[in-house]
């Protein structure tokens, strides 16, 4: 058996922190830099923390990449179905589906649904889910909005609570 297979779900979290190292930095590079807002002092620099967050992330990816490789990992993490992976599966895939349509159907309608839908997945009925979850979507968007000044998406109903 090869380090690649004995270690299989390592390299796939390395690999998977690696991508989204990136694609921060080149969202900070691209996106942010188009919006005006890259550029200047820490309050003006929408840049500055995701990127220190993306440098980080690509410096414990390089380190658990070379643990690796010196065999520094003692656990073995060979790719195993169990009775947990549909349903890591279904909420990766729920949860890229939320991504992909949050800028269109905004966060006070997408939050709530992705996040009934993890709770009912994970065992919880269906009432407490919806009512956890429109909780959560509040309290996450009075922080947000109404303490740190920060823009959630509003899709197509323009609507916020605390903006």
């Amino acid at each position: 058996m090869s380090r690649l297979d004995k270690y299989a779900y390592d390299w796939l979290a390395w690999l998977f922190f690696l991508m989204i190292a990136i694609l921060i930095l080149w969202q900070s590079a691209t996106s942010l830099v188009d919006q005006g807002v890259s550029s200047g002092g820490a309050l003006q620099n929408a840049a500055i923390f995701p990127q220190t967050v993306a440098w980080g992330m690509i410096c414990l990816s390089a380190l658990n990449m070379i643990r690796i490789m010196i065999g520094d990992i003692t656990n073995k993490s060979p790719i195993t179905v169990t009775k947990t992976t549909p349903l890591a599966l279904i909420s990766t895939i729920l949860f890229f589906i939320y991504l992909i349509t949050l800028e269109t159907i905004g966060y006070y309608i997408g939050t709530p649904i992705l996040l009934t839908l993890l709770l009912w997945i994970l065992g919880v009925k269906w009432l407490n889910s919806f009512s956890v979850a429109l909780l959560m979507t509040l309290i996450v968007a009075c922080i947000f909005e109404g303490l740190l000044n920060v823009i959630l998406p509003l899709g197509f109903t323009k609507f916020t609570l605390f903006g």
